[in-house]
């Protein structure tokens, strides 16, 4: 990983800030986006210590935001001549419905229009180098979706305040759109020579994934919380598909444990593709891509 630059959100805890650390052991400069300025601050100066690796930047940035992705991609661009890696990572699930400043229902902002956004932000610091890669941190929870509601990408209804189902609904639609996103950008890019995956940890991550989830789903998280896989484990992902060059050209599959694995049918399926493809240009208002790429 010597000489590659990695940008990896959702580094302040969890599988993003044992990722960064495994990777800048081998050597790579990273970039670290997190909005928990505190604990964002905390594992650059703790990965930094323990790995003697300097050529580590935090950067402040709620990813659920637009504008602020925006900006940060304005400073990526001036400060950064290329990137290599590009882990989206960052995630949440929810028991509330609550809103993204762009008016979009939060865990499809953070899991799904987060990351369609800045990797076509990004696109053409990514397409600098051969063989960069794009990881799409997915779940096997995008197999909960069992009829797609291509009326409802936004969940404005059905909560009635806390409710778990509707929050668990929302997360593995958002996961299913970022499956379909990942698998019609590899097409796109297959030119260009930038490999896209989409990666499941595995079930059940031991990880504050689960930080916004209340009730009787929060006290049960806290009560099987012994019986999770580690974070270590499900980082594991994330640092194999970065940096092993065994997975280099092996793009546009649906990955767990290092192994391609069976995503649902929706994801597959054009119609879904298509349409997921169009919201999202929508709603971020991505406007030059199909110019550049078809």
């Amino acid at each position: 990983m010597k000489g590659k630059t990695c940008l990896i959100t959702g580094t302040a805890s969890g599988m993003g800030r044992i990722a960064a650390k495994a990777l800048a052991e081998k050597g790579a400069r990273l970039i670290l986006i997190d909005f928990d300025t505190d604990n964002g601050i905390l594992a650059k100066d703790e990965i930094i210590r323990d790995t003697g690796n300097n050529s580590i930047e935090y950067i402040d940035c709620d990813v659920s935001s637009f504008s602020q992705l925006r900006a940060l991609s304005d400073y990526i661009h001036i400060n950064y001549s290329h990137l290599d890696i590009l882990i989206n990572n960052a995630g949440i699930t929810e028991s509330i419905r609550r809103e993204s400043e762009d008016g979009f229902e939060m865990t499809m902002a953070t899991n799904f229009l987060a990351p369609f956004l800045l990797t076509h932000l990004l696109l053409d610091l990514l397409e600098k180098n051969k063989h960069s890669r794009i990881i799409n941190i997915s779940s096997d929870g995008h197999k909960m979706v069992k009829d797609f509601d291509f009326k409802s990408m936004n969940f404005a209804t059905g909560w009635e305040k806390v409710n778990h189902s509707m929050g668990f609904q929302a997360y593995a639609q958002s996961k299913l759109c970022l499956n379909a996103f990942s698998f019609r950008l590899s097409e796109k890019l297959k030119k260009n020579g930038v490999d896209v995956y989409a990666v499941s940890p595995g079930y059940f991550i031991n990880t504050n994934i689960h930080r916004h989830m209340r009730g009787m789903h929060g006290l049960f998280v806290n009560l099987i919380k012994p019986f999770l896989q580690s974070a270590e484990r499900g980082a594991l992902n994330h640092i194999m598909m970065a940096s092993e060059k065994r997975y280099e050209g092996q793009t546009g599959f649906y990955w767990e444990h290092g192994k391609i694995k069976e995503a649902s049918n929706y994801s597959n399926d054009p119609k879904v593709i298509e349409f997921v493809w169009k919201y999202a240009f929508d709603a971020t208002g991505i406007d030059n891509f199909s110019k550049q790429h078809g």
